[in-house]
């Protein structure tokens, strides 16, 4: 084949991906859904990443006690596909029994997945306790579904996090 028409057919695809990396550390800005409620602000622990179709990932945040979150994730459903798994996972680091002092252990508590709450991509929720959690991430892919191989296998994954002081109700 000659090398300018193999440059030729390389050259759409070589655009489109340089055009989603250099959208995607932004893709949380302009495509996650915000709150209608004004008393949230954007977290600064908001994040955007590629994202390859069928592997886990996560972004590991802090959470502070008496805040109200709302944690939204966006995803390009053209190569992601549908119905992106997200979980909220605590990470809770003890002393390893029997270990000596500072040998720690790191165990996980599933706190919310969206598998269990019709694939819903957003979640609001006060925070009564300082915690880390990690926002787990799974794309099944949109070709994969229909049961064809992926040409394009990554894409971008936004996580946007916003917060505002738990409000004081009740008596």
């Amino acid at each position: 084949m000659p090398r300018s028409l193999l440059l030729a057919l390389a050259l759409p695809c070589a655009s489109f991906a340089l055009a989603q990396v250099s959208e995607c550390p932004t893709y949380h800005r302009f495509n996650c859904e915000r709150s209608g409620d004004a008393r949230f602000s954007v977290n600064g622990q908001s994040r955007s990443a590629m994202v390859k179709i069928g592997e886990e990932t996560e972004l590991n945040i802090i959470v502070y006690r008496g805040q109200d979150y709302r944690i939204s994730v966006c995803y390009d459903e053209k190569i992601l596909g549908e119905g992106l798994a997200i979980r909220l996972v605590e990470k809770i680091r003890t002393n390893k029994p029997g270990g000596a002092k500072g040998d720690m252990i790191e165990t996980e508590k599933v706190l919310w997945d969206n598998t269990e709450h019709d694939m819903v991509p957003s979640i609001e929720f006060s925070c009564t306790a300082t915690k880390r959690i990690a926002v787990e991430v799974n794309a099944p892919g949109a070709a994969e579904r229909k049961g064809k191989k992926a040409e394009i296998d990554i894409g971008c994954v936004g996580i946007l996090i916003e917060h505002m002081p738990s409000p004081g109700i009740g008596f």
